[in-house]
């Protein structure tokens, strides 16, 4: 090799770099990768030193769609970019904002950009429908349980047994009275549900909360004799944990919550207790699961379940009386 290749592979192998932590860090909205030019321009290096990354990947080319870029999705598209790399497998990236005409378009320029294989969040039951007739392979992420007759290969959280998990801890505590406030979802709600069986006193599921419907929620809360609440998502525990502190409800001497989703539960006034999906872990397997398909195209199809574990913070404690 002479010494100006060398050069040019250093200069690649560092740029190879940056790209890879710029996916991992989400540095590009929308998902969409500067052009080769451009990134020549932001990097100081030549046009041939970004064609001489592209021409040097040799791995699978796998398209990845999720409904959100900003909430969730982050830590399980992590998961994907270091699993891939790994592997010196490309990533292309796309977010359809929960609205199903955009998930019909990522999945087809995905397809049309040469991927190998998809790994999708579909926002709906339409989605997935659609997914049937793809004969690339597909893996689904934080899809798949909450359809028990589905074919296709996944990788979700158990999110029933996270609610038990939240119960036992609160049962534990010694609170034997306990609510339960949801954000309306087509998937993680009704696994939620299922966990906590009949045990909630109080049940209230909202297209959308407002400060407002949390404070009428907590008045419904102190007529029960609630001394517990599980909240999902995070947002929602949020509201409600700031609605009990307005009227000097003591948190967690009068009343304990625990949200679900972990996203930004550590930084409420009151840290909170919460039931932690293990995303990391989902992006991770979802392209082991790709993989080997990829490999083998006539194996077994799997689906993988994952138990979230629970955090437990300030927003928790024994029940009073």
């Amino acid at each position: 090799m002479s010494a100006s290749e060398a050069v040019r592979g250093q200069k690649a192998s560092h740029l190879a770099g940056e790209l890879r932590r710029g996916i991992a860090e989400l540095r590009w909205p929308g998902g969409k990768l500067p052009t080769e030019q451009q990134l020549a321009g932001e990097q100081g290096v030549s046009l041939n030193t970004v064609m001489y990354i592209a021409s040097n990947e040799t791995g699978p080319l796998i398209g990845v769609a999720v409904p959100s870029m900003t909430y969730y999705y982050p830590r399980i598209i992590v998961g994907i970019e270091r699993e891939l790399a790994k592997h010196g497998a490309q990533m292309v990236l796309r977010s359809t904002e929960w609205d199903s005409a955009e998930e019909r378009l990522a999945v087809d320029g995905l397809i049309g950009a040469g991927a190998a294989g998809l790994i999708l969040a579909p926002d709906g039951p339409s989605g997935l429908a659609d997914l049937e007739d793809l004969e690339l392979p597909i893996v689904l992420v934080e899809r798949g349980l909450e359809d028990p007759a589905t074919v296709h290969e996944f990788v979700g959280t158990n999110h029933a047994a996270g609610a038990r998990a939240a119960l036992k801890h609160l049962h534990g505590l010694g609170h034997t009275r306990i609510a339960y406030l949801e954000r309306e979802s087509p998937h993680t709600a009704p696994q939620l549900r299922a966990g906590l069986g009949d045990v909630p006193v109080l049940t209230e599921s909202r297209d959308r909360w407002t400060a407002a419907g949390a404070d009428e929620f907590l008045d419904e809360v102190l007529r029960l004799k609630a001394t517990a609440v599980l909240c999902f998502p995070d947002r929602e525990a949020t509201l409600l944990l700031n609605a009990a502190l307005a009227r000097g409800i003591e948190v967690p001497g009068e009343l304990s919550v625990i949200s679900y989703d972990d996203e930004v539960a550590d930084l409420s006034e009151v840290p909170m207790t919460a039931v932690s999906p293990a995303k990391l872990e989902v992006g991770r397997v979802a392209v082991e699961l790709l993989r080997a398909r990829l490999a083998d195209p006539e194996a077994p199809r799997r689906q993988v379940s994952l138990v979230p574990r629970l955090v437990i913070r300030e927003s928790t404690g024994p029940a009073r009386g």
